[in-house]
C-alpha cells in the first residue's frame, strides 16, 4: 500500500514538473520583449498587416518596413493654359492603387527608396465636354454643356504606372513622414459618357478611344503624414491629349492616402 501512494505522489509530481515547465516556455514563445518598453510591445502586437510578424514577435533590431500597399482617395481636376483648374464637380473622385517595396537606406528605416506598380482610376466629371475631330485626330473642349441639352458629361481613363519615391520619415513607431517621388505612367482605355434629358426620358452615350490619347505621361507627387495617415498631391508633365490642335489638359490630384501594410 506504501509503495502504490508513493508512486501516485512521484506521478503528481511529474505532472506538477511538466505542467511548470509548460508555462515556462508558453511565457517565453508568447510574452512581448519587455514589459518596461510599451513601444515595443505595441509595435510587435500580434495582428494583421501593419502589425503581423508571423508566428512569433518580432525581434527589436529587425528594420521595420512601412507603405508598402496604398490606396489614394483622390480629387482629379487638370489645367492648361486656356482651362483653369477646380472648375470641375466636385464629385470627380477616382483613387489609385499603389503596391511598394520599402527598400530602407539607412539605420532605422528613417530614409528608404520605394518602387513597385500602381494602378489608377482617373474620373473627372464637368460642365464642358469633349468633342473629338476625326479630319484633324484632335479632342477639344467645348465649355457649357446646358446649352447643348446635356445634363451630365464624364471624363475616364485607366492608368498602369511606375512609382519611385525617397521616403523620409521619423524614429517612432507613431511617425510623421514624407514621400516625394514620381511616376512614369501609361494611359489607356479612355471614354466620355453624355446624359442627356428629353421629355422626362434620359438617355445615355458612352464612346471609348480618342484619336490622339497619350499613351505615357511622368508625373511628381508627394505626401506628407503621420504614420498611415497622409494627404496627397499629385501633377502630371504632358497633356492627356498629344496633339497640337488639342486642348491640353494637364492632369492633377489632390486627396488623402492610407497605407494599410
Amino acid at each position: 500500500m506504501k509503495i502504490k501512494i508513493n508512486n501516485i505522489l512521484k506521478l503528481k509530481l511529474n505532472y506538477l514538473f511538466l505542467l511548470l515547465i509548460s508555462i515556462t516556455a508558453s511565457r517565453n514563445v508568447f510574452s512581448q520583449d519587455s514589459d518596461n518598453e510599451p513601444d515595443i510591445i505595441s509595435r510587435f502586437r500580434p495582428g494583421v498587416m501593419w502589425f503581423y510578424t508571423g508566428l512569433k514577435p518580432a525581434t527589436p533590431e529587425r528594420v521595420r518596413k512601412y507603405d508598402r500597399l496604398i490606396f489614394d482617395v483622390v480629387h482629379n481636376d487638370w489645367q492648361s493654359e486656356d482651362v483653369k483648374p477646380f472648375k470641375v464637380v466636385p464629385s470627380s473622385i477616382g483613387f489609385n492603387t499603389n503596391l511598394m517595396f520599402d527598400i530602407p537606406l539607412t539605420e532605422g528605416n528613417t530614409v528608404s527608396f520605394g518602387t513597385g506598380l500602381a494602378y489608377g482610376f482617373f474620373h473627372v466629371r464637368m460642365n464642358d465636354f469633349l468633342t473629338r475631330n476625326s479630319s484633324e485626330n484632335s479632342t477639344k473642349i467645348i465649355p457649357n454643356i446646358g446649352q447643348y441639352g446635356i445634363e451630365k458629361s464624364v471624363f475616364n481613363m485607366n492608368t498602369l504606372s511606375i512609382p519611385l519615391e525617397l521616403r523620409f520619415r521619423g524614429k517612432n513607431w507613431k511617425h510623421a513622414k514624407l514621400h516625394i517621388g514620381g511616376k512614369f505612367t501609361y494611359q489607356f482605355h479612355a471614354s466620355t459618357i453624355l446624359s442627356s434629358k428629353y421629355d422626362g426620358i434620359i438617355s445615355q452615350q458612352k464612346t471609348v478611344g480618342f484619336y490622339d490619347l497619350n499613351p505615357i505621361n511622368a508625373s511628381a507627387h508627394i505626401r506628407v503624414g503621420i504614420r498611415n495617415w497622409s494627404i496627397f498631391a499629385s501633377y502630371g508633365f504632358m497633356p492627356i491629349f498629344k496633339n497640337d490642335l488639342s486642348t491640353k489638359l494637364n492632369p492633377l490630384q489632390f486627396g488623402i492616402s492610407v497605407s494599410l501594410f
